[in-house]
């Protein structure tokens, strides 16, 4: 009975812990631009670069125990690194167009 009941209590309480807590819901307590921002450059500056280093890294495990589709697994996180270090640029060049 108490399992039954247990998810849609937590998920009551969760909302209503994140209606009282307007920044933890990314609500529009300060301006959206500034979130928006933020935002992109946690993601440029610090997840994506993670991201890369920890596909370079299976890649280059995969190499070493002889698969062999992995040069090409190797080329597109190279390809999608580069593409992610260029993010830092390519955004704030399509924000300002706007």
């Amino acid at each position: 009975m108490l399992k039954k009941y247990s998810i849609p209590c937590f998920l009551l309480l969760l909302v209503g812990f994140l209606a009282l807590n307007p920044e933890l819901a990314l609500a529009q307590a300060g301006s959206f631009d500034t979130k928006v921002s933020s935002l992109t450059n946690m993601i440029v500056g610090k997840i994506l670069p993670a991201v890369a280093v920890f596909g370079l890294v299976y890649a280059a495990i995969l190499a070493a125990t002889g698969d062999e589709s992995s040069k090409r697994r190797m080329v597109l996180v190279i390809v999608a690194s580069i593409v992610g270090i260029l993010a830092k640029f390519i955004i704030p060049m399509f924000q300002s167009a706007m």
